[in-house]
């Protein structure tokens, strides 16, 4: 659901607004939980065998296991957040901001005024070039890009508009509006 005209101000245009690709946006963000939960699952199920030999409630035993759950929730609950997450994942760029929309249950948005943009890039992944063809991801800096510490170290976690088609064409529209303004 698309929610951006809530936040945008009365004297605000939108100039260019997207929605990410779905199969490289989903499987981009599921696919390596849903292996590791399914490795998590083929390692459980090795002692599963080995215990029902011995014991035959053994069925009952796995499922009363929270490893067991865990390993359930990541390989399916991930995909399933992911398909909720991009219901309500749009993006756009007015003549003064990046708006960025997410959320499952509430809406999140986060804004990037033009003036604080320190540092914009293009990014064609994996999943961009097998699935999507034409789409990839712009990553865009600012002087309030969040960063997170991780062994001893800074790092900056960029604002990303994700998956979105023609990711070039975009780019370059943001840069010239980014420039204008």
């Amino acid at each position: 659901m698309r929610e951006i005209d809530k936040v945008i101000d009365k004297s605000e245009k939108i100039l260019w607004e997207g929605k990410p690709k779905f199969w490289p946006f989903f499987l981009g963000r599921s696919v390596g939980a849903t292996f590791f939960g399914g490795v998590w699952l083929l390692f459980l199920l090795f002692f599963f065998v080995t215990a029902a030999v011995s014991n035959p409630n053994a069925l009952t035993i796995l499922l009363l296991t929270p490893h067991f759950w865990i390993g359930i929730l990541i390989a399916i609950g991930v995909p399933i957040y992911t398909f909720l997450v991009y219901n309500h994942t749009y993006y756009a760029i007015t003549d003064k901001r990046i708006i960025l929309q997410k959320g499952v249950i509430g809406r999140d948005f986060e804004y990037i005024d033009f003036d604080q943009v320190t540092n914009a890039e293009v990014v064609i992944n994996f999943w961009d070039k097998i699935v999507g063809k034409t789409s990839g991801s712009i990553l865009v800096s600012s002087a309030g890009t969040p960063t997170y510490v991780r062994r001893g170290q800074e790092f900056a976690k960029p604002y990303t508009i994700s998956n979105i088609d023609n990711p070039y064409d975009v780019f370059k529209f943001f840069k010239k509006v980014s420039h204008d303004v």
